[in-house]
């Protein structure tokens, strides 16, 4: 049956290359296998809990289209599942589709993508791709247009549980709409983004009401030499937010990007965002918040490995981020990263064992240390080790009790191979 169905995608390829003219058609597949041995991942130990060791497996099949100056194409299927996910008196699937969209090219600088599709824009704090983490998508319209170094997106989604002919609150916990214009260009060494994006939630009752907040700011990058960049982001937010308070939040990064030589680079940055100050009356009678909600930025890829930040549930003290991050390029094959991170509430917490005193800012340390290597252009594989040292005050964050040794231990092992490729050039 598998082999049926192969056949029947390959013919529908060979069709389609048949009947247009120039263009790029691929079919291309992703296996990762990940196991991991968690003492803490995600979620804090405590005494008496014992590790955990499971293996997830992802799998995708991927088909691209491309015509030049005319029509770009598309459709990821993919199957997210562990080891073990199975019964022999019923099959679950889990298959989702990941991606489905298709952009017309009106001339060589405007485009209209329609469909399921990922937005990734600057260091993605904010649009991000979280890739095998989640199958986050973004089923919307994207006008782009781009020329001479400028590039201008406008985006607009609007969300409904299905097909329905009265309006019904939107149930998924999801945004009901979201709009943002993002421009980006290029002057000499200075690259420098724009963004505004408005985004509406629905807490799903009878009411029907929308609170909309809005995120504006910027993501730039200085290459003052061919060794070293300066990265600088600010977001500023402000609206409503679903427990209808007043939001007035900030986000910021900044960064000293520095390759000594093709073997060695660092990454000496600080990532912050603000939160809610347990002292603040307005913040406890939840009039305002000042708790910076990062929309859909990555989720692994910022505030360590161990994911205690951003991830599970909201940070609402906020979280400063101090970090050193570390690369070596041992071979052409092999490389070596190493991140540390010292982590510090933006807000204040109550110490609940001294009445009227606050706690201390720090939350601890973390340390994430990455193995990587390439065995071909198609298979590689990495292990990872990361292990976060917490103090009073994080033990407080995820509720007070003692929070016993953290750590996480994991493998990926990534295979990409191209099952079909057809290339036609059309003839002059």
């Amino acid at each position: 049956m598998k082999h049926c169905i192969r056949l029947s995608i390959l013919a529908l390829l060979l069709t389609l290359a048949h009947v247009a003219g120039a263009q790029d058609i691929s079919v291309d597949g992703e296996y990762r296998i990940n196991p991991v041995y968690s003492r803490g991942f995600r979620e804090p130990m405590y005494k008496g809990d014992k590790a955990g060791f499971y293996t997830m497996q992802r799998t995708r099949l991927i088909l691209n289209y491309h015509k030049e100056n005319d029509l770009d194409a598309e459709f990821i299927m993919q199957d997210r599942r562990f080891w073990g996910d199975q019964d022999d008196r019923s099959d679950v699937a889990n298959m989702s589709v990941f991606r489905a969209w298709v952009e017309k090219y009106f001339n060589p600088n405007l485009s209209l993508r329609l469909g399921r599709q990922g937005f990734v824009y600057g260091n993605q704090y904010l649009l991000g791709e979280p890739n095998w983490v989640g199958t986050r998508a973004h089923d919307a319209a994207l006008l782009k247009y781009q020329k001479n170094g400028l590039e201008l997106h406008l985006a607009a989604a609007y969300n409904a549980n299905g097909q329905s002919f009265k309006r019904e609150p939107y149930e998924y916990n999801y945004y009901q709409n979201m709009q943002f214009l993002w421009g980006h260009k290029k002057i000499g060494k200075l690259e420098a983004s724009l963004i505004f994006l408005n985004r509406g939630m629905e807490r799903g009752d009878t009411t029907s009401t929308v609170y909309y907040m809005q995120t504006f700011g910027t993501d730039s990058e200085l290459k003052l030499s061919d060794k070293i960049s300066l990265v600088g982001v600010y977001y500023y937010q402000i609206g409503r937010d679903i427990q209808d308070r007043h939001v007035n939040a900030y986000f910021y990064s900044l960064q000293v990007q520095y390759e000594v030589n093709k073997v060695l680079s660092f990454n000496v940055g600080v990532d912050a965002g603000s939160g809610n100050d347990q002292t603040d009356e307005e913040n406890s009678n939840n009039r305002k918040s000042h708790y910076f909600d990062r929309h859909y930025g990555l989720i692994h890829g910022h505030f360590g490995y161990i994911d205690y930040f951003y991830v599970n549930n909201p940070t609402t003290p906020g979280v400063h981020d101090y970090y050193v991050k570390t690369k070596v390029n041992a071979t052409k094959k092999l490389s070596i990263e190493d991140h540390i991170h010292s982590f510090a509430t933006s807000a204040v917490l109550n110490d609940p064992e001294h009445d009227g005193k606050s706690m201390h800012h720090n939350l601890g340390f973390e340390n994430d240390l990455l193995v990587n290597y390439k065995l071909s252009s198609s298979f590689k594989a990495s292990l990872g080790h990361s292990i976060i040292f917490g103090t009073r005050t994080l033990d407080q964050l995820f509720g007070g009790r003692k929070i016993q040794e953290s750590q996480m231990l994991y493998a990926v092992i990534t295979a990409t191979p191209n099952f079909f490729k057809y290339s036609k050039t059309e003839k002059q």
